[in-house]
């Protein structure tokens, strides 16, 4: 196994449906894994178990001795960290002891633009708008599911089972979408009342690859439109202009594409990394411990 060295840089990007991990000597990562859920808005200490697990898979993937993470550089991108006492939480319960711990919208965007200007949708299980310009980036959402969340798996999947409810009670016609998952549910909208009760962001998120999947019906239609509605209106109030560069990232993120207007489409442009790219390049920023 490698030995320890002061230069081994960590990369962390973490959300509602899970987290990934990248260990990198230099230029070069050595060493990945993916872990489960690692928002810790709801469940703090299932996330940062699920962060130390993934850690602990990408030590042994990258061949490193057990205490070799002790003085390298980490920087963690994480949904739902919204305060110092939550960063401090996932920090402390590292085995690192150089470690930033932000909300993810830094390293997504950081990873996607590379440093260039330009609009991103980030749009998984929560979401988030972002326009960079020069050395100025400024943010709409990321106020997690009660609040906010717009276009997001987890808005997407919520406001599905409320149509379900309203057909189920006749108040709106069914599609085949409704009808598959209220069949899902047993045919009683009672199970959809005990489920939405006590469901996590995740689990909401879970119902949305079903609507990406139903081409052509209505309520899914009716859905995306929406969420694409508030991807424009949120870039518009970010000054974002027409011919700037457009990334839509996470797992929804590029089903937007078809419903965003022709002007906003023809502007998109596949992200230059991913979040986890961004993490290890703010990682390389940090100052090594003295």
């Amino acid at each position: 196994m490698i030995k320890p060295a002061n230069n081994i840089l960590i990369g962390i990007d973490g959300g509602g449906t899970g987290c990934r991990v990248a260990i990198a000597l230099a230029d070069k990562i050595i060493g990945t894994a993916k872990g489960g859920p690692a928002n810790p808005t709801y469940r703090p200490q299932k996330a940062l178990g699920n962060i130390l697990a993934a850690i602990e898979a990408a030590r042994l993937d990258a061949g490193l001795e057990p205490d070799a993470l002790t003085n390298a550089r980490a920087f963690v991108g994480l949904a739902g960290v919204r305060d110092d006492e939550t960063a401090r939480f996932i920090a402390t319960g590292l085995p690192i002891k150089q470690v930033s711990v932000v909300e993810d919208r830094i390293t997504t965007v950081t990873g996607a633009l590379a440093g260039g200007d330009g609009g991103v949708a980030a749009i998984g299980t929560g979401s988030f708008i972002a326009r960079t310009s020069g050395d100025d980036t400024q943010y709409i959402g990321g106020w997690g599911f009660r609040l906010g969340d717009q276009a997001s798996g987890a808005w997407l999947g919520h406001k599905l089972l409320r149509q379900v409810i309203l057909c189920a009670e006749g108040v709106q016609e069914h599609t085949d979408l409704t009808r598959e998952i209220l069949a899902d549910y047993g045919n009683d909208a009672r199970n959809i009342y005990d489920f939405s009760n006590g469901a996590a962001p995740d689990e909401f998120g879970a119902l949305a690859p079903a609507i990406v999947a139903a081409t052509g019906d209505q309520t899914a239609i009716t859905l995306m439109q929406a969420g694409a509605d508030y991807i424009v209106k949120a870039l518009t109030t970010l000054g974002y202009q027409v011919g700037e560069p457009l990334c839509l990232t996470g797992g929804l993120g590029p089903h937007y594409a078809p419903f965003l207007p022709p002007s906003y489409a023809a502007n998109i442009i596949k992200p230059k990394g991913t979040a986890l790219d961004g993490a290890l390049l703010l990682a390389a920023q940090m100052a090594p411990a003295g």
